[in-house]
């Protein structure tokens, strides 16, 4: 696959982790409700100017300032949210080796998810092809310019309109002056909003530049399943498949292979293609969400929305790499009640001791799976994550299960579905 390839499945920056575009926001929200002030005066001046009055502030679609519920006891924790969700979608609750380690968004570790040869031919075969610098995407980008375009148009925009007009009228004594005014008013507002439209997009674009150096790890894509059992690839796809879906041995045929005939009934016609990613000394990635707020908009040509990641750590790391959950409190060892005590026990060291939050150490073989989103869609920012600094060299692989078919190239082929899964 060529480069372009590559850069299909970019991460998606939480705007937590771009606070220029807040500066921005406020700046003009200000200048919005200033400019409301002057409407309301204007107004009692010439009842001319009430044609042009702006429209009401819209509220943003940000939804960053969240307030999380104490950290349970439990060994599996539990935060609560007042946001609308209905539950995730559904998976193979009794897939080998699963373990909940918090509910409410539910987190899982599954382990051994991938076997050593598995994890190694996985890294051999990014080695081989290739991997280049980790891509980014502004999620959320449309709604971005769509919130700023509509607090410029009712404050600044309007404002100068308003301002201009006004400045033009002045000793305007002809017997259509109001006309005129209103007449000035619409050409300075179409001027002025075509301005503004540039300017917001200008600074869209710097802003999504900006966020690629929030991400400094390199990557590739892998779809090719054939070859026999030593196929990495084809390991993963298929593990992922049961855990998504039922048992093999429960499939409607009795094949292994379900109804070849319609590719919507595999699991994996939702995937996207696997994506090995490598973390080298001091590499990271910020905070961020799988899911988009406008995945209907800006993800349609891949699947819709983000429901579910599943990650592979291909390696033992010692030291850094480790997965954390910023919003998510950590695990504890009191009133385990899922699991034996070597599990509880087992649990508890996969984190990072000491730190507050859910952050989860490497274990080559070992799968970690969340839902960025519900099974209908709903953003879900509890599940904001990071990828920490590497200390030691890290390696992952990643499946993303999207809502909707996956067409290639984002996704597995047909015929590669048809054959394999």
């Amino acid at each position: 696959m060529t480069s372009a390839t590559i850069r299909r499945c970019p991460s998606r920056l939480s705007r937590s982790a771009n606070p220029g575009f807040f500066t921005m926001k406020a700046v003009t929200r200000i200048l919005a409700v200033a400019s409301s002030g002057f409407f309301l005066a204007a107004r009692q001046q010439a009842d001319a100017f009430s044609i042009i009055s702006p429209s009401p502030l819209k509220t943003s679609t940000s939804h960053h300032h969240h307030r999380h519920a104490n950290p349970s006891v439990k060994l599996h924790a539990t935060t609560t949210t007042s946001t609308n969700l209905s539950t995730r979608m559904p998976i193979n609750e009794s897939y080998p080796g699963l373990q909940k380690v918090h509910t409410n968004p539910d987190i899982y570790i599954i382990s051994q998810f991938l076997s050593p040869q598995a994890c190694d031919d996985l890294i051999s075969r990014a080695k081989a092809k290739g991997t280049q610098r980790s891509p980014v995407a502004y999620a959320g980008w449309t709604d971005d310019i769509k919130d700023l375009l509509g607090l410029a148009a009712s404050g600044p925009v309007s404002w100068g309109a308003i301002l201009g007009a006004w400045y033009e009228a002045q000793g305007d004594t002809s017997s259509n002056v109001m006309v005129n005014l209103v007449l000035h008013a619409l050409r300075n507002y179409s001027v002025l909003f075509v301005m503004a439209a540039i300017l917001i997009a200008g600074y869209t674009k710097i802003r999504a530049d900006g966020l690629q150096e929030l991400r400094t790890s390199t990557s590739t894509t892998l779809d090719d399943l054939e070859g026999g059992n030593s196929n990495g690839v084809r390991e993963f796809v298929l593990r992922s498949v049961d855990l998504f879906g039922p048992p093999t041995s429960l499939r409607d045929d009795g094949t292994g292979k379900g109804n070849n005939e319609d590719i919507l009934s595999s699991p994996a016609s939702y995937f996207e293609a696997p994506t090995v990613i490598n973390y080298e000394k001091d590499q990271a990635l910020a905070p961020h969400y799988d899911a988009n707020r406008s995945a209907s908009v800006e993800d349609a040509n891949r699947g819709g929305q983000t429901l579910s990641t599943l990650l592979v750590y291909l390696n033992d790391v010692q030291r850094g790499g480790t997965t954390k959950f910023g919003r998510l409190p950590a695990i504890t060892s009191s009133n385990n009640e899922n699991g034996s005590n070597n599990n509880q026990e087992d649990l508890v060291q996969r984190q990072v001791m000491g730190d507050p939050n859910l952050n989860i150490i490497p274990r080559k073989g070992d799968a970690l799976l969340f839902f960025p989103a519900d099974e209908r869609g709903n953003f879900d920012e509890r599940t904001e994550h990071e990828g920490c600094p590497a200390v030691d060299e890290k390696w992952i692989a990643r499946i993303w299960r999207h809502e909707g078919r996956v067409p290639p190239p984002f996704g597995l082929s047909d015929e590669c579905i048809k054959e394999y899964c």
